[in-house]
């Protein structure tokens, strides 16, 4: 197992001077669609309400992609981030990107085939941030909620963020369709097709986002944690108050967890 990423001589670097993530932007202005390009300033805004959990420290990127929000990690203030994808091809793009813009010194990306068994030691990440990505991760997921688990360091925090909520009564991500994540999955494929909201196979659904995560799917799946509550809006407080978890019903919540020290 490396500790790469997580205490290596590398990782002892200074982060980047934030000038340099203007020349990101615009790299992948160059590079990609303006789908990406709202995602990537999206995210580094979300990321500045949250980045005093995460400055100067280790990050893993889980489900990176192109490498954005590894990027709005460091423009965040992050020490060091190691971004992981499956997509061999996204890390093609995105370490270039990376590269061209200065950043590769600051942050370094890996395919990884298999996300559910990776390559670094126990405890050895600050930070740990899956954006968007874990809707895509077929059911059950538990495996890989541990498996990220295991890697943040005792008072380290795991954040999801951009990962539509379950409990929410419409499907907002995929199909647009009311309660059709409620269903079984080949139910709710076959009901997606026959109303002209979905035109893949069936493989491709399975991995399509269709149905979302819940915070009780989380909670079971891993241990000794703390939720850091989001509750910036009314709503939030009322539930926050009620000992009920702020975003349980927010369409897309954020949910970010505090392991406990051991």
């Amino acid at each position: 197992m490396s500790n790469y990423g997580g205490r290596d001589a590398e990782c002892d670097k200074h982060f980047f001077p934030t000038d340099k993530i203007d020349i990101f932007e615009r790299e992948l202005i160059s590079s990609l669609w303006p789908t990406e390009i709202r995602r990537y300033r999206v995210i580094k805004s979300t990321l500045m309400h949250w980045k005093n959990l995460f400055a100067g420290k280790n990050v893993l990127d889980f489900g990176c992609g192109y490498g954005l929000s590894v990027s709005a990690l460091l423009f965040n203030g992050a020490k060091y981030v190691v971004g992981i994808e499956p997509d061999e091809e996204r890390v093609k793009i995105g370490s270039r990107m990376l590269h061209n813009s200065g950043l590769g010194s600051f942050a370094r990306i890996h395919h990884i085939v298999d996300t559910s068994v990776l390559p670094f030691k126990n405890n050895c990440f600050d930070f740990i941030l899956a954006n968007g990505v874990l809707e895509h991760i077929p059911i059950p997921r538990k495996k890989f909620l541990c498996e990220i688990w295991r890697l943040v360091v005792p008072e380290g925090y795991f954040m999801i963020n951009e990962t539509p909520n379950k409990y929410f009564p419409k499907d907002i991500h995929t199909t647009d369709l009311w309660f059709n994540h409620w269903l079984p999955e080949t139910l709710a494929y076959r009901r997606a097709i026959r109303l002209k909201r979905y035109s893949n196979g069936y493989e491709n659904w399975k991995s399509s986002g269709w149905r979302g995560l819940g915070f009780f799917e989380i909670s079971t799946s891993i241990s000794g944690y703390q939720l850091v509550p989001e509750y910036s809006r009314l709503r939030h407080r009322i539930l926050y108050y009620m000992g009920i978890p702020p975003s349980i019903f927010d369409p897309y919540p954020i949910w970010i967890f505090k392991r406990k020290d051991d």
